[in-house]
């Protein structure tokens, strides 16, 4: 009994220390978080998000005075710099394309000629580095979602023959959009959906061309969000730069491509229809058009802004948080008040100030982590996530051996939140960890309602996730705290209908509640701090598309 007792005691003891130990760990957690500010995150917002940055469009002045700013800011703040010479700017060498295409594009159908004009019913462009690129007399095909899926059974160019004389006219999205199961995710997006891929898989099917169907469920945004943001691209401009490019690239708006369909004698729902069939075959439309483009080309760098906090011990090991710090500029179809400045204040001046004041957070600790905690503000994200497809091949710490990646990517300024809405939801375990840290602060953690307009491949998490990382991409915004779920879900679909991608994307000095903001440099503090302080590591779930058994 002697002996039961004193080990009752040993283990009461070890209890209570335990408890003081952990007691003290999150009391330092929370005393490191307290030095986040609203007032910072303001101060950020407010700068980064001013007509002074002009939109911050990479290789303006705008953009020069952004990107001074995160670095002042993270010199601040304490972080160590990427580079020798003592600079946070990693450059990433890139080409500027500027495309002309035809202002009217002339397709002969069977029942006549139609006229497509530039804009309003067709916009093209290439990435083929060429002065000119010329399409002349294609034989227009019908190719479904343009995709080929063997884990799905699914080839849209099953049996095509000499394709580098045919331009495949393809939907908009997969075949489950609209659908419930797991054919294609149902209604949630494939990387097949993304119209970066129909590009990409065009190049390697030889093809002269493909245009894309818009609608604006199937793209996540409005015809003016694909007109406005073409005839400029970018790419990398690296030395070993060979990749073969689809000649013609383009959209087609849904009433052009109706009048295209009708024209050749189908039913634009119908052939939706028969394009979600796994055994869909390609066939002609029995059309021809073709198209001239000319291109100008600008050589330029334009800096990642990187900085960081090191592990101990010299680790490799690394935990990134990312925020895209580029936008759009100036746009040549202002509003009804004259304002053509592209601010991006949710996109994505928030999102930067958030990974600000999260470092601050961190410095403000009052021991180095285990790992490093890597800040990486990259450029390029909204004309091809450049900036950090570039990271990832020339990483500050071996990409093999990132933990985790958190991104950040349009947040409101709408107050506080119930959820933590989770875009990508089911692809790694993650999710469980945001969801037993959500807990704490009187919140939950819900799918994305609208996987369906891909928002999950179109952010700078992805080029991590090809590679095998996985990563987090997640806010609150769909179950404001103050108003709920409608109003919420009425703010979201104006905002993609109104407020994205356009002069719009300002602040609003009477209604902007920074409040949310806070909540989430605080979750997501937690989040990367249950990794920079231990050694786990965060795994893919079998059934991603991203799956790679990496740490397991």
């Amino acid at each position: 009994m002697f002996i039961v007792g004193v080990m009752n005691r040993y283990i009461i003891s070890l209890l209570i220390v335990s408890v003081f130990v952990f007691q003290g760990c999150c009391s330092r957690t929370e005393r490191a978080k307290q030095a986040a500010t609203i007032e910072n995150l303001q101060k950020h917002v407010q700068y980064l998000s001013s007509d002074e940055c002009m939109g911050r469009q990479p290789f303006t002045a705008g953009a020069d005075r952004a990107v001074g700013y995160l670095e002042e800011q993270m010199r601040e703040i304490g972080l160590e710099p990427v580079c020798a010479d003592g600079s946070f700017l990693q450059q990433v060498p890139l080409v500027m394309f500027r495309t002309e295409a035809q202002p009217t594009m002339e397709i002969n159908t069977g029942s006549g000629p139609i006229v497509l004009h530039k804009g309003e019913d067709y916009v093209a462009f290439t990435q083929s580095r060429k002065e000119t690129v010329e399409v002349k007399d294609a034989e227009l095909i019908f190719a479904g979602y343009g995709l080929v899926a063997p884990e799905y059974g699914k080839d849209d160019y099953r049996g095509l023959e000499d394709p580098s004389d045919k331009i495949a006219v393809v939907i908009v999205n997969d075949p489950g959009l609209g659908t419930e199961g797991e054919y294609f995710c149902g209604d949630a997006m494939t990387y097949y959906g993304r119209w970066t891929y129909k590009f990409e898989e065009g190049a390697r099917q030889n093809l002269a061309g493909v245009l894309i169907v818009h609608d604006d469920r199937g793209a996540g945004y409005g015809w003016n969000v694909v007109a406005g943001g073409a005839g400029l691209e970018y790419g990398l401009d690296e030395q070993n730069e060979d990749k073969e490019k689809c000649p013609l690239q383009g959209w087609l708006s849904a009433p052009a491509a109706k009048k295209l369909f009708d024209a050749c004698g189908y039913d634009i729902d119908s052939l939706k229809t028969l394009a979600k069939a796994p055994d869909f075959k390609p066939f002609s439309l029995n059309a021809k058009t073709g198209l001239s483009m000319t291109s100008k080309f600008s050589y330029a760098q334009s800096p990642n802004v990187v900085g960081y906090i090191p592990g101990q011990d010299g680790t490799q090991e690394s935990i990134i948080c990312i925020a895209h710090w580029d936008h759009l500029g100036v746009t040549e179809s202002p509003t009804s008040d004259g304002d053509s400045i592209i601010n991006g204040a949710t996109d994505n001046a928030t999102a930067m100030a958030w990974l600000l004041e999260t470092a601050r957070a961190f410095k403000a600790m009052d021991s180095a982590p285990l790992r490093n905690i890597v800040f990486l503000c990259p450029t390029c994200e909204e004309e091809g996530m450049w900036g950090s497809e570039y990271y990832v091949s020339h990483p500050v710490f071996p990409v093999q051996k990132t933990v985790a990646v958190v991104n950040l990517d349009v947040v409101p300024l709408w107050g506080e939140n119930n959820d933590v809405t989770i875009t990508g939801y089911g692809h790694t375990d993650m999710d469980e960890r945001v969801a037993r840290i959500a807990k704490k602060y009187g919140r939950y953690v819900m799918p994305d309602p609208d996987a369906f307009n891909g928002m999950f491949y179109r952010s700078d998490h992805l080029p991590f996730m090809r590679r095998g990382v996985p990563a987090m991409f997640a806010k609150g915004w769909n179950d404001n705290r103050l108003h709920g779920k409608e109003w919420s879900f009425s703010k979201i679909k104006d905002y993609w209908a109104n407020t994205y991608h356009s002069p719009y994307d300002q602040l609003d000095p009477s209604n902007d509640d920074y409040a949310g903001l806070k909540q989430e440099v605080d979750l997501f503090f937690d989040l990367i701090c249950s990794y920079a302080y231990s050694d786990d590591y965060a795994h893919w779930k079998e059934g991603s598309e991203f799956y790679v058994p990496i740490h397991q």
